[in-house]
Order: C-alpha cells, then structure tokens, then sequence
C-alpha cells in the first residue's frame, strides 16, 4: 500500500482536510494529528509551519502539487490528517518509503 493509497482513505473516510485554510483551522482547533505540505508549496507554507510548531502538530514535505491532482484529483498543496490511526499509518509508510 502506498502512501497515496492511505490519503486516499482518509480522504474518503472524511479524516482529512485539503487548502491552506481548512489546514490552518485543523491545526488551531488541535483536531489535526498530521500535516502534510507538498514540496513545490508557495512561501505560505511557513504560515502553517510556524502554527504546527506552535501548536505541537507533526507535519512532512512530500510530493509534488501535481501528484496530488493525479493521485486524489484535488488541486491543494496542503493537507491535514485528522484520525491520530491515519496519521500513525501514513507516518509508518513514510519510514518504510525512506528505508
């Protein structure tokens, strides 16, 4: 299973967000467990990182704004993971992906 793959689902099962807004308000509210931004993200992107930090809210830089498109067909560079299993398991992936 891909890391796309688990986006996928939580995208479907209503467990995460997309936009640089919605985002903001799940890391704010302290519903978001994980945020993702993708590396090819513009400069706003250390708006959201100061309030993950802020806030204590894991965040990674993965992918490119293009393989979200293709991937979950949603034009956003920005993504937060709001079941704390999703974010364990996308986590779990992206060591894997890194080993």
């Amino acid at each position: 299973m891909t890391l796309f793959d688990l986006l996928g689902f939580a995208k479907k099962a209503n467990k995460m967000v997309c936009g640089m807004s919605n985002c903001l308000n799940a890391v704010i509210k302290k519903k978001a467990k994980l945020v993702i931004i993708a590396e090819d993200a513009g400069v706003s992107r250390k708006k959201l990182i100061k309030e993950c930090e802020l806030n204590g809210v894991p965040f990674i830089e993965f992918g490119t704004r293009e393989q979200f498109i293709d991937r979950l067909g949603y034009d956003a560079c920005y993504w937060a993971v709001l079941s704390e299993q999703m974010a364990d398991a996308i986590q779990r992936e992206l060591i894997k992906m890194k080993i």
